[in-house]
């Protein structure tokens, strides 16, 4: 009965190490692995940013897309609505860029000091 108590404690131990080692988040899981399947059905949610991945190894060509909501999901690269959106994501980040004033505009233009006293 006396080794009832380290034994229960060896394992609950165990237990917590398993359970902290397996919790990882979604979206690190697929940067740091790969899409090795890809659909072809739409998402309703709402997306925000896409990635390219090229084909290597056990990876394949896909587009992986990243919704608001952060979940990351990949889809065939050549899919005619993939595409489309592909190009309104680079769109949108074109005109933010370009609405977006430059370091070296906010400098170069910056208005002379106040005269000294």
């Amino acid at each position: 009965m006396t080794t009832c108590g380290p034994v229960t404690k060896s394992l609950l131990l165990l237990a917590v190490v398993v359970a902290l080692t397996g919790q990882r988040s979604e979206a690190s899981e697929k940067f740091s692995e790969c899409c090795t399947k890809v659909s072809t059905q739409r998402i309703t949610e709402t997306i925000v940013s896409y990635m390219v991945q090229k084909r290597n190894n056990h990876c394949v060509n896909a587009i992986i897309f990243q919704t608001e909501s952060g979940v990351l999901y990949c889809f065939k690269h050549d899919e005619p609505w993939v595409m489309k959106k592909v190009r309104q994501l680079m769109v949108k980040k074109r005109l933010a860029l370009a609405s977006s004033p430059s370091l070296l505009k906010i400098i170069t233009s910056s208005s002379s000091p106040p005269p000294l006293e």
